[in-house]
């Protein structure tokens, strides 16, 4: 049985950078990089002229978008623990006290 997976397609704009020299002018040769420098979710209607159009789909399992549900247990043995006693003063509470 297959992992379920979502799939997202992105449209990716790439522009060339670092153009090599060519006869026909500086800078108009093969691109030597490349630069994304736009991403959509639909097929741009006009891109700028230099950008080329890639369509990537990206596919992510569908457990990757299930909420954290981070939990613990923490046992703390008897030995590593630091009893202490509590002291208590009482007063008896039929002679009236002294409050004033």
């Amino acid at each position: 049985m297959s992992t379920p997976t979502i799939d997202v397609p992105v449209y990716l704009q790439v522009e060339p950078r670092d153009r090599a020299w060519s006869p026909e002018g500086r800078g108009t040769g093969p691109a030597r990089a490349a630069a994304v420098v736009g991403t959509t979710t639909k097929r741009p209607r006009a891109p700028r002229p230099v950008v080329v159009v890639v369509k990537v789909t990206l596919r992510i399992p569908a457990a990757a978008f299930d909420p954290l549900r981070p939990e613990a247990v923490v046992v703390i043995p008897a030995d590593l623990t630091d009893p202490h006693p509590v002291v208590v003063d009482a007063d008896d509470a039929t002679d009236g006290g002294d409050r004033g």
